[in-house]
C-alpha cells in the first residue's frame, strides 16, 4: 500500500499492484501538508493545526493530536514514537501507545522545515536558519550545529553523519557533520568540533560543499563537491498558507 495526502483535506490509501484507491480518509478541516506511514499506522499533519492517526486496515481515525498552533508540516514515526514539527516553530514528541505528548520543544523562531530522529536524538532545522540537536529522552537541547544560516531546507542523518542543506549569502550549500565525539569527550551525543577556517566557523569533522567561486571558505577544507546555486528556493510555509489557515480554522 501507499498513502497520499492532498490539499482537498483527504488522504487516500492506494494499492501498489492495481493502482486503485482502497480507502479515503476524511476528517481534517484544511489542507494536508505532511504524511507518514509505517505499515501499521498513518499519521497526517494539516493546516488545521492537528495531527490525525489512522488505521490503514479499516480507515478509522484512532486519535487526534492537538497542541500545535499552526500548520503541521513535518512528521516522522519510529516504533511507538511520533515527532511532529509545525510552522509555529515547535517540535513535539508523542507516544503512539497512549496518544499523549511527551515533550514540547520550543525549537525555532519560525517554521520547522525539516526533522529526523532516532533512538537517541532529534535533529531539527528551521526557516530561522538554525539546526538543533535535542535529547529524545529528556527533551533538552544538546547543541546547535554550525552558525545560523538564512534558512535551512533539509536535515538528514544516518549513523554518525548528518547532512544539512541551507541557504547562505544567497547560495545553497551542504554541510556534512560528524556526530562521533573525539576521544576526550564522554557525552553520548557529543559533536566533533573545535577549529575555525578562514571566513567563518568550520568545526573539525564538518565539510562544506558549495560553489568553489565563493571566497568565504578555504578550498582546502572542501570535500570536492560542487553545489549549484538555486535562487528559486522558497520558504515552504508562506504567508498565503497562514492566511488560508485563518480562513479555514474550525469554529470551536
Amino acid at each position: 500500500m501507499v498513502v497520499s495526502g492532498s490539499y482537498d483535506t483527504t488522504a487516500k490509501i492506494w494499492s501498489i499492484q492495481t493502482g486503485q484507491c482502497l480507502r479515503t480518509l476524511q476528517g481534517h478541516f484544511s489542507q494536508i501538508y505532511a504524511i507518514a506511514f509505517d505499515g501499521k499506522r498513518i499519521a497526517t499533519g494539516s493546516l488545521d493545526t492537528s495531527v490525525r492517526i489512522w488505521s490503514p486496515y479499516d480507515g478509522t481515525c484512532q486519535a487526534i493530536l492537538q497542541g500545535h498552533t499552526s500548520l503541521v508540516g513535518q512528521l516522522q514515526m519510529r516504533n511507538s514514537t511520533l515527532v511532529t514539527g509545525g510552522s509555529d516553530g515547535s517540535v513535539r514528541v508523542w507516544s503512539l501507545d497512549t496518544y499523549s505528548p511527551i515533550h514540547r520543544l520550543a525549537a525555532h523562531d519560525n517554521s520547522v522545515t525539516s526533522l529526523q530522529f532516532d533512538d537517541l536524538r532529534v535533529v531539527s532545522g528551521g526557516s530561522d536558519g538554525r539546526v538543533k540537536i535535542w535529547d529524545l529522552t529528556t527533551g533538552s537541547l544538546v547543541r546547535e550545529l554550525s552558525q545560523p544560516a538564512e534558512a535551512v531546507w533539509r536535515v538528514a542523518f544516518e549513523s554518525e553523519r548528518c547532512v544539512v542543506m541551507a541557504s547562505r549569502t544567497g547560495r545553497t550549500i551542504m554541510e556534512v557533520w560528524d556526530f562521533t565525539p573525539p576521544p576526550e569527550e564522554d557525552e553520548h551525543l557529543g559533536i566533533r568540533s573545535g577549529s575555525a577556517a578562514t571566513g567563518g566557523f568550520m568545526p573539525a569533522g564538518c565539510h562544506i560543499a558549495e560553489d568553489p567561486a565563493m571566497p568565504e571558505f578555504d578550498e582546502d577544507r572542501m570535500d570536492g563537491l560542487e553545489c549549484k546555486e538555486n535562487e528559486e528556493m522558497m520558504d515552504p510555509y508562506d504567508q498565503d498558507d497562514e492566511d488560508d489557515m485563518k480562513e479555514n480554522q474550525p469554529i470551536m
